[in-house]
């Protein structure tokens, strides 16, 4: 049997497996989209700095593999 958590008390009701896990309603937006604006504008800033440090990262540890030149 599934659980999933229904209303404000947080009471377990029995569920089909369907029912227990929908990451999608009917609009076909993802649940972490689902409040508009402020959620997708958060969405692309953790995006954006996930990508960013990636990138920043591969350069710091590229630099740090080239030997130094000495003078």
């Amino acid at each position: 049997m599934y659980y999933k958590f229904s209303g404000f008390a947080q009471r377990l009701v029995g569920a089909t497996a369907a029912a227990a896990y929908s990451p999608q309603r009917a609009d076909g937006l993802p649940v972490h989209l689902k409040r508009g604006v402020p959620d997708r504008l958060l969405y692309r800033t953790t995006m954006a700095l996930t990508i960013g440090g990636t990138i920043y990262c591969l350069v710091a540890l590229y630099m740090a593999s080239q030997p130094r030149q000495q003078k």
